[in-house]
């Protein structure tokens, strides 16, 4: 009876005991998952955006048709102007599928918005040109004056030869540029003259071609030659010096980026006092260079004159005056 009244209690504590290890170990071994949510980018477009890879593009335009959020991609279709200016119209019906975010790289820029179902498909007709033979006695070029002009120049230009036609037209042809068409054209059998603008071809040789009104035309290769544009001066300063005097002279006026000399020539061409050291600072409208005056140059008045690259030169209008104060 003694040992039950000992036992008794140590037993029932080994169960309490057993009881809450395995409360302990049932609550352990228990993992619990976290659901992490997945979320996805948001399209930056919307049905109706025009876009492109600069907001100033005239070609390679898109048009989002629609946005598959499922597949994350865009449908889309290429978009042009109308003639007014607008976006626009569909060349074709066609659409393709395209990934949200390589879209978005390649094409950053939204240009405007319209309205898809607004966007009418326009197939280009292709314009039929009609065969015309050409008719009349073929003109010829045995010459032409002048035979060059400067870069950005209007050249009035003589061309002798033979069976001109009234109504011909001349075109000044370069490789690789667009011809330009002469103005004030006025032709005889045998001459024509005519205004001709250089501002749209390279420096280098172009092509005469005369064409009569009846399709016969003639063609003189490497005729007339475009090289750099003439400088000009409107002013300078300082306007006189004396003998022996070195000085800074300032001439302002056009295309003097490319200026290579400087001078100052008198009443005959043996009369010149060069101007060194030439610096334009970058501008094409203004250049400094350094006159050194000799005392033995003569007390007169000089013009001064720039020469540019290729030979091209300009004058000034006024003078710069050699004084002697010994004298």
């Amino acid at each position: 009876m003694s040992h039950v009244k000992v036992y008794g209690p140590l037993l029932g504590l080994l169960l309490i005991a057993c009881v809450l290890l395995a409360g302990c170990s049932s609550q352990s071994s228990t993992s619990v998952t976290t659901t992490v949510p997945t979320t996805q980018a948001t399209a930056k477009y919307t049905a109706g955006d025009v876009v492109a890879k600069t907001s100033s593009a005239q070609t390679g335009v898109w048009l989002i048709v629609s946005y598959d959020s499922a597949k994350d991609q865009y449908e889309r279709t290429t978009i042009v102007k109308n003639s007014d200016g607008s976006w626009g119209h569909r060349e074709t019906s066609t659409t393709e599928k395209f990934p949200r975010a390589e879209m978005e790289k390649l094409y950053p820029a939204k240009i405007t918005h319209v309205s898809v179902t607004s966007i009418q498909v326009q197939t280009p007709t292709i314009a039929t040109t009609a065969t015309t033979v050409a008719s009349g006695p073929a003109p010829s070029i045995t010459s032409i004056s002048p035979t060059s002009g400067a870069t950005g120049s209007t050249v009035s230009l003589t061309i002798n030869g033979n069976n001109f036609q009234s109504g011909a037209t001349v075109r000044l042809i370069q490789p690789g540029k667009m011809p330009v068409v002469a103005t004030g054209v006025s032709a005889s059998s045998n001459q024509i003259t005519c205004n001709v603008a250089l501002s749209n071809l390279d420096a280098g040789t172009a092509n005469i071609q005369v064409t009569n009104p009846g399709g016969q035309s003639t063609s003189l290769p490497g005729a007339f030659t475009i090289g750099a544009a003439s400088p000009t001066i409107s002013s300078f300063s300082p306007t006189s010096g004396d003998l022996g005097e070195s000085i800074t002279l300032t001439v302002n006026g056009q295309n003097l980026a490319n200026v290579l000399s400087v001078i100052l020539v008198g009443s005959s061409d043996s009369q010149q006092i060069p101007c060194t050291g030439i610096s334009n600072g970058g501008t094409s409208t203004k250049l400094t260079c350094n006159l050194a005056i000799s005392s033995s140059a003569t007390s007169e008045t000089y013009v001064v004159k720039v020469i540019g690259d290729g030979g091209v030169a300009g004058t000034s209008g006024s003078t710069f005056t050699v004084t002697n104060k010994t004298a």
